[in-house]
């Protein structure tokens, strides 16, 4: 994962002289507002409270994040646009060290010259691997908001796919394998 540093946000900054030692806690919101600052966002809106529990050591920050929420995406079955419940968790380290680097996806090395990191790219980052890559109403309560018609239109086609090609495959059935079946029994 790699993180690009784009403008800051204050609401999503984490300031490290102000970590007392030990456990802090923080909550954020990933919502419209959160999405539209990514320009090539695929989903433009969510609905997502982030709970983060952060230790902070002498030279490391252990941080937990724990995403719950729903996310807007089309369901790859029916194409209507379903609200996906998203719930997922997530852990990163920062570790003090003489100079940046984030090229690791599991830790980040920051300079122990810093005084803040700003979480937004992560976060949305994180966002995008908690949604699944199948996306569809099936786990969704009832009732489903499915798209009846479109479902209809795949059930009827793939009806007429499978009548169509079993009628092709005795036509075209080569009677040399029916002589090689008989060898089996």
């Amino acid at each position: 994962m790699a993180l690009i540093m784009g403008t800051k946000s204050k609401t999503y900054l984490i300031e490290f002289n102000k970590l007392k030692f030990g456990h802090n806690e923080f909550s954020f919101l990933l919502d419209d507002k959160f999405l539209a600052d990514f320009e090539y966002s695929p989903y433009d809106k969510a609905n997502i409270k982030v709970d983060l529990k952060l230790i902070k050591a002498e030279t490391l920050y252990d941080l937990k994040f724990e995403f719950k929420g729903n996310v807007s995406v089309v369901c790859d079955t029916c194409a209507e646009d379903i609200d996906l419940p998203i719930e997922e968790k997530f852990g990163l380290l920062i570790k003090l060290s003489e100079v940046n680097n984030f090229d690791d996806s599991e830790i980040i090395y920051i300079a122990r010259a810093e005084i803040e990191f700003d979480l937004k790219q992560y976060l949305y980052e994180s966002l995008l691997l908690a949604v699944p890559q199948r996306k569809g109403c099936e786990e969704l309560p009832e009732p489903k908001p499915c798209n009846v018609e479109v479902l209809k239109k795949l059930s009827h086609d793939e009806k007429f796919e499978d009548t169509e090609t079993s009628s092709e495959d005795h036509e075209n059935e080569d009677p040399r394998w029916n002589k090689l079946k008989d060898l089996l029994n």
